[in-house]
């Protein structure tokens, strides 16, 4: 049997070993239906077939080996299907691993199935693919690597001119002699420096865990409720056509690091006020327990997917009706950061989202967190 009827006649059982092989792809495809596993199977199948029965000439077999083709059938699948892989929050590494293991799938099911043995040839495959694999990994290794090492010297770099900003901006806002109009001018001088500063911190931040040195911390006795009222009134000046609700119950102190604490808490808030405040208050709570404070931000804003909520900590991450919004600001490092925070305090981190409900952010911190096992 020719391997394109094959293909045809054993569709399911094929994209049944793309749905198993899919699955083992985490944390990614942790929680993710049958029907997000399967994507594009059925669709690339068709027009790997359709392009295999198509009459090809050398010139055009020379082509495509070297990725000249046209775009057609294979590569508007190929598209679609890595856009979907992207939302979801696959690597490049996972992407490719998909194709090998499908590959792989079709040959080994077509060889059971016909008595077909070509050694040489699956041989052949599997080296070329082990190869591309660890060059691709590498690569990425090293490009990534390169980029966090550039962003970390970027950021370090803007520091001193953006601290000269902030004192001139400073000093200005402090004459007298300004006229109303002058003191505006200073005063949102002053107020873009500080938030080009807060993203400034947050790319050091984000080098410094993505180079291996992680967050750090240093950590006393505090108590956490005159730094939830201080970021609360600070937001509550920045978004004075919002709704912003504190609650504080029960005994809020502990061991942690009181700047990073405001981060997180900033951070959180924040990202709430941007993108629900409009919709419905933000309520932000403090909760003490025996072993632990619970911090919770709510908001009722639109209901974020559950795909998106999978990766909603990740670096640079916005869901669709944020990439959207024309007063998004900073790096997309926000949530982030906070997590890493929290993680550096051995605490947790989690969000939720339904209609009913809204969106709620769960912080709960250890009142004493417990020494890092690599220190």
């Amino acid at each position: 049997m020719r391997l394109t009827k094959f293909i045809d006649a054993n569709h399911e059982k094929i994209i049944g070993e793309w749905i198993e092989f899919a699955a083992t792809l985490v944390p990614w495809a942790k929680g993710m239906s049958e029907k997000d596993l399967r994507d594009h199977a059925e669709e690339l199948l068709t027009a790997v077939v359709k392009d295999m029965e198509a009459p090809q000439s050398k010139i055009e077999q020379s082509d495509k080996s070297q990725g000249l083709t046209s775009a057609g059938a294979l590569a508007s699948v190929g598209h679609k299907h890595a856009s979907q892989r992207l939302d979801t929050g696959f690597n490049l590494d996972q992407l490719l691993a998909e194709y090998r293991a499908l590959r792989a799938s079709v040959l080994r099911l077509w060889e059971e199935s016909t008595g077909n043995k070509q050694n040489d040839v699956t041989r052949f495959n599997e080296a070329i693919d082990e190869s591309l694999t660890e060059s691709t990994t590498r690569y990425s290794e090293i490009l990534d690597r390169t980029r966090e090492q550039f962003l970390a010297m970027l950021g370090h770099d803007l520091r001193t001119p953006l601290g000269a900003i902030v004192m001139g901006a400073s000093l200005l806002t402090r004459t007298e002699s300004l006229d109303d109009r002058q003191a505006r001018v200073a005063a949102r001088i002053l107020n873009s420096a500080h938030r080009m500063d807060r993203m400034v911190s947050d790319l050091l931040d984000f080098t410094r865990t993505r180079l291996g040195t992680g967050i750090p911390i240093t950590t006393k006795a505090m108590d956490a409720a005159p730094v939830c009222e201080q970021v609360v009134a600070e937001l509550g000046a920045i978004h004075p056509d919002s709704t912003l609700r504190l609650e504080l119950r029960g005994d809020l102190r502990g061991e942690w690091d009181s700047d990073r604490l405001n981060q997180v808490i900033s951070n959180l808030v924040a990202n709430a006020l941007q993108y629900g405040g409009e919709d419905g208050p933000v309520i932000f709570s403090a909760e003490g327990h025996p072993d632990e404070v619970v911090l919770r931000v709510r908001n009722t804003g639109a209901t974020i997917p559950a795909a998106t909520l999978k990766k909603m900590f990740e670096p640079m991450v916005r869901h669709s009706s944020q990439s959207t919004d024309r007063n998004a600001t900073g790096l997309g490092l926000g949530l982030y950061i906070a997590r890493e925070v929290v993680t550096a305090h051995r605490g947790s981190i989690d969000v939720t989202s339904t209609a009913k409900d809204g969106t709620t952010f769960t912080v709960r911190l250890p009142r004493r967190p417990s020494p890092r096992r690599d220190a």
